[in-house]
């Protein structure tokens, strides 16, 4: 059979044009390269612009945090030294002044996010864009094989440099260091840069990007978990803090005698698995993942019958790594909480900040809790919103309209979206009290603990619901809008985790979706602003039903 018969999947890649590796195989990058700017310039600018603002609003808000007393350096000794703050934020060095503090308390949850952007950047510009079917057009023309790949890990990289540049520069003003702020920048933007080869390798492991996207968060989550027992350890595990890149830019030590050398571990990682990735892609057929997809049976088993099964049939791989992810982050929490009152014991200034986190509660334990909730609310409904955008991917597949073209509605595709974006939800933040309990139950009494989590889980899940109602509603009437409920769970969440330690306007703190639930188990229950968030957002999914009935597929 000669190669010309061959489906283009299972041709070879190589020809005369592209060359064995050289100047050609990458041919046309920078055009890719301006081309996926273009289209993805303002989810970029979002990204870029709130991840930066981080830093000078926590020095901003730094005297507020430890005050230039002799209680504020109090706080500040017991700060470094409790394993459930190290384990939360990274290791502390010299809190005594702004620049050390604003990279131990931001520093390492930046990067993480500024890690998911890069990841999120990285598939949207290869295997996405290879499963959408538009990477073997491009290939057709004057495009090196490489080409795709190196514009998306330029822009990517590019990306994570905008990061770490500008949020130097915003931190030289407050911390009157510039070498210091040098040497977060390059913190910042190389320890972002690790998860453009992570994303870039994970894209040529998996033949699809949902599967490319799951392997790399995957892989965050694992770095993020592995920090947080090898510095919440006490002592701190010194040789599993080197085992993951997340702790690299901490141990670099911005402001605090730098290590300028540490920072050649991340640069070295991430040119190496740049480097690899090209290497692999030199080794699979275009559409094809080096991990091969297995055969499924030749007909449809009874679990395909409708909507609703092809729904989860969908969805099930975000929904188990997702829910292994947060019921992992939930325990540890757990088993730091038992802790706290008495780590808090003698230092007031600490424990008020806490409470302030925590609804006011005067128990720090109850005050621990809410505050937990507090952050792994947003997150889950970040995990509602993914769900629901699996509906947008299979309209721009073309994958929706010949389901359409079947005995299934209009009504019941989305509705089968939406139920699965409402319940999966429901079932997490249940299991995420129960997991954050589970330390007490299996101490032996912590049962009422857990049915108490997951009811004050439960009380936030209007603010969840009301999130993706905003998302329906935009998706029926004007898809473009997407980015908007990610950049409302996204505000809501740094509210969360910076705006009461940050001191904030109360204002500002409690605009988001979530604020005017009750915060259980220390606030009385109030059903007025539970009903009321359920009703919007069920007018709002209505209004979305409306739309998406009404308008062309085409159009979003």
């Amino acid at each position: 059979m000669s190669t010309a018969t061959l489906p283009p999947r299972h041709r070879t890649q190589r020809t005369p044009r592209q060359g064995r590796g050289g100047d050609t195989a990458i041919t046309g990058t920078s055009l890719l390269a301006r081309a996926l700017v273009r289209r993805t310039r303002w989810s970029w600018l979002a990204w870029i612009v709130c991840l930066v603002a981080i830093f000078p609003a926590t020095a901003g808000a730094y005297r507020q945090s430890v005050p230039d007393t002799a209680a504020g350096a109090e706080m500040a000794r017991t700060l470094a030294a409790n394993p459930t703050m190290r384990a939360i934020l990274g290791p502390p060095f010299d809190l005594l002044n702004v620049g050390p503090f604003v990279m131990w308390r931001v520093g390492t949850f930046a990067i993480a996010l500024a890690g998911i952007m890069a990841i999120l950047g990285v598939v949207k510009g290869t295997r996405a864009e290879e499963e959408d079917g538009r990477l073997e057009v491009l290939r057709s023309g004057a495009v090196g094989r490489h080409a795709p790949l190196a514009a998306s890990a330029l822009v990517s990289l590019a990306g994570c440099a905008a990061v770490g540049l500008l949020a130097g520069a915003a931190m030289a003003g407050p911390s009157g260091d510039v070498i210091g702020s040098v040497a977060l920048g390059l913190a910042v933007g190389l320890g972002a840069a690790v998860w453009v080869g992570v994303a870039a390798v994970a894209a040529q492991v998996t033949e699809s990007a949902r599967g490319a996207r799951g392997l790399a968060l995957g892989a965050l989550g694992a770095a993020y978990g592995l920090r947080a027992v090898a510095d919440g350890s006490d002592p701190m595990i010194t040789g599993l803090q080197w085992a993951s890149p997340l702790d690299w830019p901490a141990l670099s030590r911005p402001y605090a005698d730098e290590r300028w050398l540490v920072l050649l571990l991340p640069a070295a990682l991430t040119a190496a698995l740049v480097a690899l990735a090209f290497v692999l892609e030199g080794r699979r057929d275009h559409g094809a993942g080096l991990r091969p997809a297995t055969l499924g049976p030749a007909d449809a088993s009874r679990s395909l019958r409708d909507a609703p099964s092809l729904t989860w049939r969908l969805d099930r791989t975000t929904v188990v790594s997702w829910s292994i992810g947060l019921a992992i982050f939930a325990y540890g929490m757990g088993t730091l909480a038992s802790s706290l009152s008495t780590l808090l014991a003698d230092n007031p200034v600490l424990a008020e900040r806490f409470r302030r986190m925590g609804a006011g509660a005067q128990d720090l334990q109850d005050a621990f809790y809410v505050a937990m909730i507090g952050i792994l609310v947003p997150i889950v409904a970040l995990l509602a919103l993914q769900l629901f955008g699996v509906l947008r991917r299979e309209e721009e597949r073309g994958h929706a309209e010949l389901l359409l073209s079947t005995a299934v509605s209009r009504p019941q595709l989305l509705v089968s979206h939406v139920a699965a974006a409402v319940l999966v939800p429901t079932l997490v933040l249940v299991g995420l009290g129960f997991f954050m309990a589970l330390p007490q139950v299996v101490a032996g009494d912590g049962l009422g603990l857990a049915v108490t989590l997951a009811g004050a889980g439960l009380a936030q899940l209007p603010g969840v619901l009301l999130v993706l109602g905003l998302a329906v509603a935009l998706h029926g009437w004007l898809p473009r809008l997407g980015l908007v409920p990610w950049l409302v769970v996204g505000w809501s969440l740094a509210m969360s985790w910076l705006g009461e330690v940050m001191g904030l306007p109360e204002a500002l703190v409690r605009a988001t979706p979530f604020a005017p639930l009750p915060r259980l188990p220390v606030e009385q229950l109030a059903w007025t602003p539970i009903v009321v968030s359920l009703l919007v957002a069920l007018a709002l999914m209505a209004v979305g039903l409306v739309g998406y009935r009404r308008r062309d597929l085409s159009t979003g």
